[in-house]
């Protein structure tokens, strides 16, 4: 999933999604949405989300 910078201001980007709906909808690992949530708190827009599942997690 990648973000069109030419579009970041569309609509849909700017929806609040909870992290949690995010993380079931996109199949994500437990860890992975803790990661959001530690980042963005129970709830982010779009963007942010997509955005932020793009990145693997550090092995540090």
């Amino acid at each position: 999933m990648s973000i069109d910078l030419k579009r970041i201001d569309e609509t849909w980007l700017r929806e609040i999604w909870s992290i949690h709906e995010f993380a079931r909808q996109h199949r994500l690992s437990k860890m992975e949405e803790s990661r959001l949530k530690m980042l963005h708190g129970p709830f982010a827009e779009m963007r942010e989300l997509v955005a932020g599942s793009d990145r693997k997690a550090s092995v540090w």
